[in-house]
């Protein structure tokens, strides 16, 4: 079941398999709670959770199966990490499952998102991203909140399944009541706040933006393209000509789907050999391209490029290259740039590059796709999260900021938090852009679900958010985290093969979130309290271990 009930969903059951969120775990939790032997538990979580997410992250086949196998290996270990803890407080504390297996499975969620740069996917609450009303109480506590009630759904199922054939009849009935009527109130209490923000009158309407959106799979060995990395840039240019008539604020190109260098380090750039001299001619040229676009249409233009700049004198790296957004003016001029900070481990950054360590990162970086035949293509990560401003044509007296996620930084909660509260808890952003380049999972179901996981940043943070992804999926997600005007193709929304453009508003609130202020203190609690059950735990043990050896001294 946990490998059905994330989207996308499928044309055999029109609203998705979302309900079996709220009874997924229950079979699992009644081996947990039920059967004997903890070796077996453990060892049988272990195995679960690897077919789990064997199944579940197979989207990255076509860029590593060296790293799936590892991520699928290492995301496994999170089930019986928290088995230990649940069969402890099922089996000694009595600690009713409807508390204990929301705390600790928001603890892991949490966990999962900080460890070894975090993997923020897969948690249940984004299974319920479409039902509006419930992920209204991620302004509160993020999307952990979401999957706190799909955890306590399943907690009290199976404390009905282990309660069957109980010796005190009259405990567990008082206990399934008392737990029946807690997850009752948690969910009348969600729905209520839910409605009650969703009828609020805080949205106004923003700049209008165009997103663009081409399909252009990328693959580590080059294939399958059927136009240059010059033509693949320039088929963007061919969308912008079909809204050529509309009243656009800010054109929204993806993440580097091209192979362009716009800043002035690399164009300025003294080339010697004819294929370096060929890409900084290129580069120079749409560069003036973008600066044409932003002047002569009036509008503020944004699109994703590589930063690079050569360091010859560096003893670690001869080039440093930035993932990047640069934002074109109407006045011209250089255009702003932000560098992306979060960057993806091994697929964007191999780690230990500097430093004592750096035999780690040359073997390292030798194991991976990209960096075979010593090829060094690490990323450098930015420093700041950098907002900007502009202003639209039609509303010359007002002034708008936003931030540019670019590609995974979106996925984490604790990045959008970033761009839009300021230290001193002030709401700065009015809205986000978000640009990707999802091509290198081809038409997976990874695009699916990485648009799922961005609502969430919208609802907590009260945002609107446009995004524009090579291959999919490109669109408008309003702060109450309703999708709308994505790209289409005689009406089909996701898929293979889809190309377009979408112009719409985007939709902003004045609405400042209690998650944006607190940011993930609830998930933080619940990893305190897992921590603390798991030490009890070993607490509990190390003192039976402790009698047992007594006993045996006595007997002696």
């Amino acid at each position: 079941m946990l490998c059905v009930i994330f989207p996308p969903h499928r044309w055999w059951w029109p609203s998705g398999w979302w309900p079996l969120a709220y009874v997924c775990l229950v079979p699992w939790l009644v081996v947990v709670g039920a059967t004997e032997n903890p070796r077996r538990v453990y060892v049988g979580s272990y195995l679960m959770g690897l077919a789990v997410f064997l199944v579940n992250v197979r989207w990255l086949i076509p860029v590593t199966v060296e790293g799936y196998i590892a991520l699928a290996a290492y995301l496994a270990v999170y089930f019986p990490l928290m088995a230990c803890p649940l069969r402890h407080a099922v089996r000694r504390r009595g600690i009713p499952l409807v508390i204990a297996l929301p705390v600790v499975w928001v603890g892991n969620e949490f966990v999962r998102a900080l460890a070894l740069t975090g993997f923020p996917w897969f948690y249940l609450g984004h299974t319920q991203y479409e039902f509006h009303t419930l992920i209204q109480i991620s302004d509160l506590v993020g999307a952990y909140g979401v999957s706190f009630l799909v955890a306590a759904v399943n907690g009290l199922l199976a404390t009905w399944f282990l309660g069957r054939g109980a010796a005190d009849v009259a405990k567990v009935r008082r206990r399934w009541h008392g737990s029946l009527i807690a997850v009752g109130l948690l969910i009348l209490a969600t729905v209520i706040y839910g409605q009650i923000q969703l009828r609020r009158n805080t949205s106004t309407v923003g700049p209008r933006v165009a997103v663009f959106q081409r399909d252009f799979p990328h693959f580590v060995e080059q294939r399958g393209n059927k136009l240059s990395p010059t033509e693949q840039a320039q088929a963007y240019f061919d969308l912008v000509e079909q809204v050529s008539n509309e009243a656009i604020d800010i054109y929204l190109f993806p993440e580097t789907p091209w192979p362009m260098r716009l800043n002035p380090e690399f164009r300025n750039l003294d080339a010697t050999s004819p294929s370096l001299r060929r890409r900084v001619l290129e580069s120079q040229y749409f560069y003036d391209q973008f600066h044409r676009l932003a002047r002569e249409r009036e509008a503020t233009v944004v699109v994703g490029a590589i930063f690079q700049q050569n360091t010859p004198l560096d003893l670690y790296a001869s080039m440093r290259q930035h993932n990047s957004a640069f934002i074109f003016r109407p006045g011209g001029g250089e255009p702003d740039r932000y560098d992306k900070v979060h960057c993806v481990f091994f697929g964007e950054v191999v780690p230990f590059r500097y430093g004592h360590l750096r035999f780690l990162y040359l073997w390292l970086n030798d194991l991976m796709p990209f960096g075979r035949g010593g090829y060094e293509y690490s990323l450098t990560p930015g420093t700041e999260f950098t907002l900007y401003s502009m202003t639209p044509r039609s509303q010359t007296d007002r002034t708008y900021r936003f931030g540019v996620p670019i590609c995974y930084e979106d996925v984490m909660p604790y990045i959008s938090r970033e761009f839009v509260t300021s230290d001193d808890g002030a709401k700065q952003a009015d809205f986000l852009l978000n640009i990707s380049n999802d091509g290198w999972f081809i038409h997976s179901d990874e695009l699916s679900q990485h648009l799922a996981i961005c609502v969430f940043r919208a609802v907590e943070n009260r945002v609107g958010i446009a995004r524009a992804v090579n291959t999919g999926i490109s669109g408008f997600i309003d702060p109450n985290g309703r999708i709308y005007d994505r790209v289409t193709v005689d009406g089909v929304a996701q898929g293979a093969g889809i190309e377009g453009v979408r112009v719409a508003n985007l939709i902003l609130d004045s609405r400042h979130s209690v998650y944006s202020r607190i940011g993930d203190l609830f998930a933080k609690i619940c990893t305190v309290m897992w921590i603390l059950l798991y030490l009890d735990y070993l607490l509990v043990r190390s003192l039976g271990r402790r009698r047992d050896a007594n006993k045996g001294e006595s007997t002696e």
